[in-house]
Parts: C-alpha cells; sequence; structure tokens
C-alpha cells in the first residue's frame, strides 16, 4: 500500500499547530520576561550594522515575544523605528513609522499598525517575528506569505538589508519545511542567543 506524500502546506501546517502550543508553554513556564532579556540582543545587533538608520520590528500578537522595549531603545538611540502595515492579501507589506505614544489602528489578523497619518519608512534592518525556526534561517509564520514576500522584494531593491528573526529560544526545530518562495533570515535573535546564519558560499 504506497503512502500519500505530505504536501509542504501540510508539513507547515503541522508544525504551526506545534510551534504554537510549545510557544504557549514556554510563556506559561515563565518565560514572560523574555522580551526583557531579548533588548540587549537585539541593540547589540543593530549596533553593527553602522550605515542603518530605519530599523522595522512588529508588536506582539498573542504570546509573541515583546520586541518592544528594543524598539523603544533604538528609537531612544536615533534610529527611525516603524512597523509593518499590511496592505492587502498576497501583497507585500509596507512601513510606517512608529515609537511609543504615537497612535494605532486595527489591522488584519487582529495586528497594529501606524496610522495612515504616519511617515513612509523603508526599513534597513526587518525584525520579523516567527512560530518556528531553524539553523538555516527558515522561519515559520502565520501562514500569509507576507514577510517572504516583502523580504523578497526589499532584497532586490537593496541588497545590503538585513533580515533578523525574532523569537523565543526553544522555538528553535530541527528543520523548517521550505521552498523556493520562502525567504531565510540572515540572523536569529532570541532572549539567549544571538545567532548569524551562514550562507553557502560564505
Amino acid at each position: 500500500m504506497s503512502l500519500t506524500p505530505i504536501s509542504l502546506a501540510d508539513e507547515k501546517r503541522s508544525l504551526r499547530v506545534t510551534a504554537l502550543e510549545k510557544r504557549h508553554g514556554l510563556v506559561a513556564g515563565g518565560a514572560t520576561d523574555a522580551g526583557e532579556r531579548l533588548t540587549a540582543n537585539v541593540i547589540g545587533l543593530v549596533q553593527r550594522f553602522a550605515g542603518s538608520h530605519r530599523v522595522s520590528g512588529f508588536l506582539p500578537i498573542g504570546d509573541e515575544i515583546d520586541l518592544e522595549p528594543a524598539l523603544y531603545q533604538l528609537g531612544q538611540q536615533g534610529l527611525t523605528t516603524c512597523l509593518p502595515v499590511v496592505v492587502k492579501k498576497d501583497q507585500p507589506l509596507i512601513f510606517r513609522e512608529w515609537k511609543r505614544g504615537d497612535g494605532l489602528a486595527s489591522g488584519p489578523l487582529t495586528t497594529r499598525h501606524p496610522l495612515e497619518s504616519a511617515a513612509a519608512c523603508t526599513p534597513d534592518i526587518v525584525l520579523v517575528p516567527l512560530l518556528a525556526f531553524d539553523l538555516e534561517g527558515y522561519r515559520l509564520g502565520w501562514g500569509g506569505g507576507f514577510y517572504d514576500r516583502t523580504l523578497a522584494a526589499l532584497k532586490s531593491h537593496d541588497k545590503t538589508l538585513v533580515a533578523i528573526g525574532i523569537g523565543f529560544d526553544g522555538q528553535q526545530v530541527d528543520r523548517v519545511p521550505a521552498d523556493g518562495h520562502d525567504v531565510a533570515v540572515d540572523w536569529i535573535v532570541t532572549e539567549k542567543r544571538v545567532i548569524e546564519i551562514m550562507k553557502a558560499g560564505n
């Protein structure tokens, strides 16, 4: 009896379920202060890229790791901070400037984004949320493909763009299912580590 091959979409769907359960467990197990511990690692890495002045982050959905303290400190250091905006399905994200205290609007998928009056921003560094990651730089997201499309578009115009996956250290897995549409990040930062992704040929 032959077995039906598991599709990439099915692999991702299955991993997404287990990754969400794992993240719930990490937070329930006392990782709620991980955002604070994450901040020093994010700041230290961003400071390595002296030519970068605009950093896009994200505000947590559910029990995602809290990046907001790092965004606040980056803004205090003179960098322009911004957040992504979902324009429509199957389209890249756009970015608008945002700092602590600025207004927010509700977006699709329980996201929050800067008001339409906020200035447009093209980031040099993109801090990317994840559900799971592997050491080849592939990440599992919510399934909309927004960041893959966005990173591909940004990197086609700016080869120096830096993509940094952000998550709990316990979200690492052996392998994230990926194909040619998935864009690997350049670094992973957790509350415990800063991981440089070594590309083939480096």
